[in-house]
C-alpha cells in the first residue's frame, strides 16, 4: 500500500524516515481555519483530518497520514507572526506549562477508512529572561513553530521537563502512531 505523509514539516518527515516504511510527501494545501469555540482537541483533530483528506482525495487507493499540532496556555499559539508575536508567547509560556496538542488522521479513501486521534503532552518552561528570550530569538528557530519554539534545537534550553510524549511536541507523536497503524491497517513501524 502507497504511503503518503501529507505535511511540509521537515521535522515530521525527518521523524517518519527513521522507520522501515516507504512514503511520499505531499503537504495538503488546505487553508487552516478553526472557529472560536473549538476546544484545541478538535482543532488539531479537525484539521489533521481536512489535510488527510485533501490529499486521499487525490490518491484514494494511498493510505494518508496527516497531523497538526498547536501549543495551549490560555489561549492557541500558532505560528507566530513576527518578532514581537515570537516574543509576547514566550513571555507567555516562561515559567509556566503549557499543553501541545497533536491531532493525527489515517485515510484510506479507497477502503472508506478514516482514523482520527490526538496527543497531549505538558510542558514545562524554565523561567526565562529578557536577554535569554532575546538570545532564542536570534536563532531564527521560533519562527516557523507553534508556540515560538522547537524542542529539538534551542528550544531545548528553554524546557524544564515535559509530561507525555517528547515526538508528540516535535509534531508527530510516534507510538500513537504506530498503535493506530498497527490496530486499523496491520502495518508497523518496528518492521
Amino acid at each position: 500500500m502507497k504511503i503518503i505523509l501529507a505535511s511540509a514539516s521537515p521535522r515530521r518527515v525527518e521523524l517518519l524516515k527513521s522507520f522501515h516504511l516507504p512514503f511520499d510527501v505531499i503537504p495538503s494545501a488546505i487553508e487552516e481555519v478553526t472557529m472560536p469555540h473549538e476546544t484545541p482537541t478538535q482543532i488539531v483533530m479537525s484539521l489533521a483530518l481536512e489535510k488527510a483528506i485533501n490529499i486521499s482525495q487525490i490518491y484514494p487507493e494511498a493510505l494518508v497520514i496527516a497531523s497538526d499540532t498547536i501549543v495551549f496556555k490560555d489561549e492557541v499559539l500558532g505560528k507566530p507572526k513576527d518578532r514581537e508575536d515570537a516574543k509576547r508567547m514566550l513571555v507567555k509560556l516562561s515559567g509556566q506549562t503549557h499543553e501541545v496538542y497533536t491531532g493525527i488522521a489515517l485515510v484510506h479513501f479507497a477502503s472508506n477508512q478514516s482514523i482520527i486521534d490526538y496527543e497531549c503532552t505538558l510542558v514545562t518552561f524554565n523561567t526565562l529572561d529578557e536577554i535569554e528570550i532575546d538570545d532564542y530569538l536570534n536563532t531564527g528557530e521560533a519562527f516557523d513553530k507553534a508556540g515560538a519554539y522547537g524542542i529539538q534545537g534551542y528550544g531545548a534550553l528553554l524546557v524544564k521537563k515535559i509530561d507525555g510524549d517528547y515526538f508528540n511536541v516535535m509534531g508527530l507523536p510516534l507510538s500513537k502512531l504506530n498503535n493506530l497503524l498497527k490496530k486499523h491497517f496491520q502495518l508497523n513501524l518496528l518492521k
